[in-house]
């Protein structure tokens, strides 16, 4: 019984106690930046249930009912609310019920569009912010409905609640879900959801400028909210909108984990100055600031990998997919560009147009995957020879191009002799010899890629009339 017990405390038990005290202390910290009853700058409760339903899914609810209903009892004696035990618990279910749903909704839709095969971090990131308001925006009105049937909150501050009770619980999900994601993730290894790729190890590791960069921007936000307090004017509490500059520079250098952190600490910072300034004629321009500059620094995240996925798609359509070379089009194009280059500053260039010596036979004889293999090695054999500025490229079938710039012809045969010698140390099969002819052509005043390749592709050809393996030059 005690291993029993020891096992069941370890791994359940005190978890969800753990979440539990730590979902009421993020409400109380949310308290502690309240400017008018049930509205708080931000709301970082709402944070941490967006992320604890995403991460741990629906067996956490009972664990949130729980602690709604102690914050519920705790707020009646905070509010002094003429309410009794059994009035405060009906309260209470219907306060979490209000709160929870929603979340809970917003978090699977999440998920499922983490799970589609075409999502990306950029898709997920906007998935994230539509879903956060529009599921805090539900919580707002259910959460309230809740409230006024309870009678902890008249009929008549509705009006007054709704829009700062939404943004403040928005800025709660989209400030601090993805921080309390990566803790809840650590706290639940076993749930199935994943964020090494964002927060792993290697992600919690700052730059050595992080600390710099924090401070300068700590710095700022102050500057702001101290000329807010003392111009005391509307225009002057827009100068916190400023923060979304060292934010991008801090989401586009820092890892996901920092770049949240220095969000909350922000956020925190915003909300807490709010208070300690007395700038609440203005709390609303703060409270779409924070929004603002969390969604933006969100955007920041993703433009790295935007950018990695551009390039793997421009790598996709410049890479033959087989042999790993210049694919035709890029080829083409990489080859005018080298041909206008050398003649405009007159240097020599040469085309090498070579293929593969009876493939057809080798596909016939051993194999179409056997002859997929000659392709491929023949032309990492080939890559080992030329130079990195040469470029070597697909042309169709078993047919190969190589430009080869600043290089004169008896350079480019010499080269070609020695790939020659390269393809006939090739293993692949017993009885096979891979061997292959060359054509060179030389560039003149007035060429293009297309008459250059022709007079490569009639050497070629006089190649193989020659008796192939060898390269003949036009």
């Amino acid at each position: 019984m005690p291993a029993f017990w020891q096992g069941l405390s370890g791994s359940v038990l005190l978890r969800h106690s753990l979440l539990c005290i730590l979902w009421l202390m993020v409400w109380m910290l949310g308290l502690l930046v309240e400017y008018t009853e049930h509205a708080s700058v931000w709301f970082p409760a709402a944070g941490l249930t967006f992320a604890a339903l995403y991460i741990i899914g629906l067996r956490i609810i009972p664990v949130l009912v729980v602690a709604c209903v102690c914050i519920t009892f705790w707020a009646v004696h905070y509010y002094q609310l003429q309410l009794n035990n059994w009035q405060t618990l009906q309260g209470g279910l219907l306060f979490g019920l209000g709160h929870i749903l929603p979340y809970y909704l917003g978090s699977q839709l999440l998920r499922k569009l983490a799970n589609a095969s075409q999502c990306t971090l950029p898709l997920f990131v906007i998935g994230f912010i539509l879903l956060a308001a529009g599921s805090a925006l539900v919580t707002t009105f259910s959460v309230i409905v809740a409230l006024v049937v309870a009678g902890m909150m008249p009929v008549s501050a509705i009006s007054a609640t709704w829009l700062p009770f939404w943004v403040g619980d928005m800025a709660g999900v989209i400030v601090l879900a993805p921080l309390f994601a990566a803790v809840i993730s650590t706290l639940y290894p076993s749930t199935g959801i994943s964020l090494s790729q964002f927060v792993g190890p290697a992600q919690r590791i700052a730059s050595r400028f992080y600390v710099y960069k924090l401070v300068l921007n700590l710095v700022l936000l102050c500057l702001a909210m101290l000329l807010a307090n003392y111009a005391d004017t509307p225009e002057s509490a827009f100068a916190i909108f400023f923060l979304v500059i060292p934010h991008m520079w801090i989401a586009c250098t820092e890892s996901a984990f920092y770049t949240t952190l220095s969000v909350a600490l922000s956020s925190f910072a915003i909300a807490l100055l709010v208070n300690l300034l007395a700038l609440m004629d203005y709390v609303m321009v703060y409270q779409f600031a924070i929004n603002v500059i969390a969604a933006n620094a969100l955007f920041g995240l993703a433009v790295p990998a935007l950018m990695a996925s551009n390039s793997q798609l421009r790598l996709v359509a410049s890479t033959d997919s087989l042999t790993r070379v210049a694919s035709r089009d890029y080829l083409q194009q990489r080859a005018e560009l080298e041909i206008s280059r050398s003649l405009q500053q007159s240097e020599p260039l040469c085309l090498m147009v070579f293929d593969i010596d009876h493939f057809k036979q080798i596909n016939d004889n051993y194999g179409h995957s056997t002859g997929d293999q000659v392709l491929l090695q023949a032309c990492q054999q080939a890559q080992q020879i030329l130079r990195p500025a040469d470029v070597i490229g697909r042309y169709g079938g078993d047919e190969f191009v190589v430009i080869l710039p600043n290089t004169r012809k008896e350079a480019v045969v010499a080269i070609g002799n020695r790939i020659i010698e390269r393809f006939q140390q090739i293993e692949l099969a017993e009885q096979l010899t891979v061997s292959a002819s060359f054509g060179v052509a030389s560039l003149q005043q007035g060429d293009s890629f297309r008459s250059l390749f022709e007079r490569a592709d009639e050497a070629l050809y006089r190649a193989k009339q020659q008796g192939r393996s060898q390269v003949a030059w036009h």
